[in-house]
């Protein structure tokens, strides 16, 4: 890569880092919030929703302000916004301030995708490889996200925690404000042969509908993983606090510390994701687009059934590897919208795309707290699988649609 690419994409992968690490702080705070606030777990559920709601329905306004302003300078006034969010939250302490804190984090973390990933599609000539790069640091964020956030918690406390994490965010902002890169607008540096537009809507459009049901499947599952696994991991929490005890020091306050091994735990199931976005990158450039993105979706369908019905150290593979694929599977989507759309909307196309995924994605909230409240926690599980299913029968219409048409790099 030349100096341009390179600086487009470690600010645009800090940034993912940043994105996707601050939108998996919340569930990791689910529990000692619920302790310090003394609400139930559905109601501290639901101080996410705005935040993920926002998170998603504003993807398409800031591809709008990026298309027109600049991607650059729509992805960092976004982590500006979510960093100014967190270190709000930790300030506050009423109900309503705290939902409107981790709210002004969905508002800046929204802009993320429509800006940063337009740079990477347009200003880097390797593209699958540079997403893939791209995407491995999104995941860096999410595996480290639990662990960060549960270690923070239980030595400082929530409130201080996510104050420090928001002024590390304000830092990396600023940086990337004082450093030149962009991307001119209409432009791109790898020349794919198009589709004709007519096909190309129509695949965008089933394409979309896949997208709706792959955005609730994954917030479903990612808002409630720490609280799962703290829910269905007794005996292996039990072996860590045996060991500690013979070992170190009796283990004390026993509610935090199974909060904490479970945050440990989802974070090593999210490191499983960062191979997957490796291996996703490299599948985009040198295999179809479409067969790819079917085939990662129909891998993951059976290790989340799996999770559904296992408990203790089984559970952890299950899930990891249900990860491994469903995160693996985004640099091919994203080389997908930028294979079926136009360059001069791609910031556009990408706020679309995520403004489903998110915004759907957020509603994942609100059927989580209800289901979990009327019929336990196991059986989210089980919705995660019914919409992965969903989302394998829309790209199989996909596949359909497209017969004969050639998708790849």
């Amino acid at each position: 890569m030349n100096p341009q690419e390179r600086r487009i994409l470690f600010f645009c992968s800090a940034t993912h880092f940043l994105t996707h690490f601050y939108m998996l702080v919340f569930p990791a705070l689910v529990m000692p919030m619920s302790r310090d606030l003394g609400l139930p777990i559905a109601t501290v559920l639901n101080i996410s929703f705005w935040m993920y709601l926002l998170y998603g329905l504003l993807a398409l306004g800031w591809g709008w302000i990026s298309d027109h302003l600049g991607h650059n300078w729509a992805m960092n006034t976004g982590v500006i916004l979510s960093a100014g969010g967190f270190m709000m939250a930790g300030l506050v302490h009423s109900l309503p301030l705290i939902t409107a804190s981790f709210a002004l984090v969905g508002i800046g973390c929204s802009a993320y995708h429509p800006s940063g990933l337009a740079l990477v599609s347009q200003g880097i000539g390797k593209r699958g490889r540079a997403m893939g790069i791209n995407g491995v640091w999104g995941n860096v964020g999410m595996a480290s996200a639990p662990f960060v956030s549960g270690l923070l918690s239980y030595f400082i406390g929530w409130r201080l925690g996510v104050v420090i994490l928001g002024a590390a965010g304000l830092l990396v902002g600023i940086t990337s404000v004082l450093t030149p890169f962009s991307v001119e607008r209409g432009t791109e540096v790898k020349k794919v042969e198009k589709l004709a537009s007519g096909t190309a809507v129509r695949l965008f459009v089933i394409f979309c509908v896949g997208v709706l049901f792959a955005g609730l499947m994954f917030r479903s599952f990612s808002v409630i993983l720490p609280t799962f696994l703290e829910s269905r991991l007794g005996d292996v929490s039990l072996g860590f606090r045996n060991l500690l005890s013979r070992r170190f020091a009796s283990v004390e306050d026993l509610p935090a510390f199974q909060t904490l091994v479970a945050t440990l735990i989802a974070t090593g199931v999210y490191v499983l994701g960062i191979f997957g976005q490796a291996l996703g990158g490299r599948v985009a450039d040198r295999y179809s687009l479409k067969w790819a993105y079917f085939i990662f979706f129909c891998s993951a369908l059976p290790f989340i059934i799996a999770a559904a019905m296992l408990e203790n150290a089984l559970l952890i593979p299950a899930a990891g590897i249900f990860v491994l694929f469903t995160v693996g599977m985004q640099p091919i989507e994203n080389s997908l919208v930028a294979f079926l759309t136009p360059a001069r909307w791609r910031s556009v196309s990408y706020g679309i795309k995520f403004t489903i995924t998110f915004g759907a994605g957020s509603f994942a909230v609100k059927i989580v707290g209800a289901l979990q409240r009327s019929y336990g926690i196991g059986s989210v599980i089980y919705l995660v699988a019914g919409f992965l299913a969903l989302t394998i029968l829309c790209v199989g219409v996909f596949l359909l649609l497209s017969r004969g048409k050639a998708i790849r790099h």
